[in-house]
């Protein structure tokens, strides 16, 4: 007579604890919320490297380079729907009497939203659209500030 090997479902088999481990690192409940997180992650670091640096250039070009922009920080909101830009500063390009620090504007802390940064690392175009709205959101609190400083 043949010998049954033990099914799934055999009393006598035991559930070692790395096999509890193993089944509950590949439940979905887990891999969904970590592939979620890597992405986030990834995005912000996207957003810190090379996205920061494409904002700047739209920002030079639009004002036909006389102002430059520096961000010190950009953060995606946990939804990936909006984006804080922290201690931005417009500086106009020196000319030749002229000090750029007596002119800058600086800017504390903007929050961009709705913005779609789900498909930032993927899609070229989103990328491309994103840097577009947000160089926008920028210009436009840019031409508020300096026309209520100069309305003072």
């Amino acid at each position: 007579m043949l010998k049954q090997r033990p099914g799934k479902t055999d009393p006598d088999r035991k559930i070692t604890f790395t096999n509890w481990l193993k089944a509950l690192a590949l439940s979905p409940g887990i891999l969904f919320p970590t592939g979620y997180l890597v992405i986030y992650f990834l995005t912000n670091s996207y957003l810190n490297r090379e996205f920061k640096e494409n904002i700047s250039l739209v920002i030079e070009v639009a004002t036909d380079n006389r102002y430059t922009l520096s961000i010190e920080h950009l953060r995606a909101g946990l939804d990936l729907h909006s984006v804080t830009l922290q201690h931005l500063e417009f500086t106009p390009v020196e000319k030749q009497h002229q000090t750029a620090a007596d002119n800058s504007v600086s800017i504390r802390q903007l929050r961009v939203e709705p913005i779609n940064l789900c498909n930032l690392l993927f899609s070229k175009q989103t990328a491309e659209r994103s840097t577009r709205e947000i160089s926008q959101r920028i210009l436009d609190t840019n031409k508020l500030l300096v026309f209520s400083s100069t309305a003072q």
